[in-house]
């Protein structure tokens, strides 16, 4: 690795449950002054160590608790568990399976490390990371780093929201900063990527409220509509937890408003109310409309909200 990065104030968690290839792997980053390596050979004890702060660098072995794993990455850069969602995070797996390295790297990771493989390799993978990390995207159901692969754009598709997340192995490891200094710029960091993440949640609430609509008018009730109106409400639940420490909080009355009606649809789904779907639509286009405020007139939020709670 470089000669100049100094990885001792580097926090990583290694797990990996054959013990041979962790302490091979923890000595390899020792010989490479990782000297603040926390290794595990249960998961719980992984994730309590991300939990408490103590990764900058995640290197975890994914073959047998992979569903598990990758709900925590997912977690992780959801930001609904520990204090920092933007870990260098390197996958280590021996199966090369097309669908679940795809499941992988959707997960949120930074990147995946085939099995087996040598040190010299974990090593300039490490390096690679602290080189330069993707810039992140931010939809309404993926955070993490960008992954198109040069994609044409879909017709009709939602923006891309990116940002440049922090590098918390090449800061610590380069000394750019204090760890004082790193935790705000984390903190920073996640309010910009908590409104990112709205204003692509209001972008998807009005793109799943017109289809609904839309099979509500023309095809009827099916088993399409109920996973809608169930996606419809896991949008408007962490919307709703998101707009309360954001620069949109003026939308949190509709979103709350949306997620009542949502839920009363819920409890008899395959016969809703023409009164509750006319609401969905009419809430829609008023959160599409309090976005376009973007809080200059909180007033006019709050009067849209009550007039729709009066016929609600």
């Amino acid at each position: 690795m470089s000669t100049q990065a100094d990885y001792r104030n580097v926090k990583t968690v290694l797990y990996e449950r054959d013990s041979d290839v962790r302490q091979a792997i923890k000595m390899a980053l020792h010989r490479e002054t990782f000297t603040g390596t926390f290794t595990a050979s249960a998961l719980k004890a992984a994730q309590s160590a991300i939990f408490n702060d103590e990764a900058d660098l995640i290197l975890i072995d994914i073959d047998n608790d992979r569903k598990d794993i990758l709900s925590l990455m997912k977690k992780i850069r959801h930001h609904e568990i520990g204090v920092n969602p933007f870990p260098i995070a390197i996958a280590l797996a021996a199966d090369s399976d097309y669908t679940n390295v795809r499941k992988t790297i959707d997960s949120g990771f930074d990147s995946l490390l085939l099995k087996p493989f040598s040190m010299a390799t974990l090593n300039k993978r490490i390096q690679a990371m602290m080189r330069q990390r993707a810039k992140f995207v931010v939809t309404s159901d993926y955070i993490g780093p960008d992954r198109r692969l040069g994609q044409i754009p879909k017709r009709n598709q939602q923006p891309v929201r990116m940002f440049d997340a922090p590098n918390p192995l090449k800061i610590m490891a380069n000394g750019e900063m204090s760890p004082t200094q790193m935790q705000t710029l984390v903190k920073k960091s996640i309010v910009q990527v908590n409104d990112l993440r709205i204003e692509s949640q209001g972008e998807t609430i009005t793109t799943v409220v017109s289809k609904l609509v839309s099979s509500f008018m023309l095809e009827g009730v099916d088993e399409s509509f109920h996973k809608g109106l169930k996606h419809l409400n896991i949008l408007c639940r962490d919307m709703d937890r998101r707009l309360k420490r954001s620069r949109f909080g003026h939308v949190s009355e509709l979103c709350s408003t949306m997620q009542s009606v949502v839920a009363r649809v819920l409890e008899c789904p395959m016969t809703p109310e023409p009164r509750d779907i006319d609401l969905m639509q009419n809430l829609s286009a008023a959160i599409a409309r309090a976005f376009s405020t973007d809080g200059k007139d909180i007033a006019a939020a709050h009067s849209i909200s009550d007039s729709i709670k009066a016929v609600a």
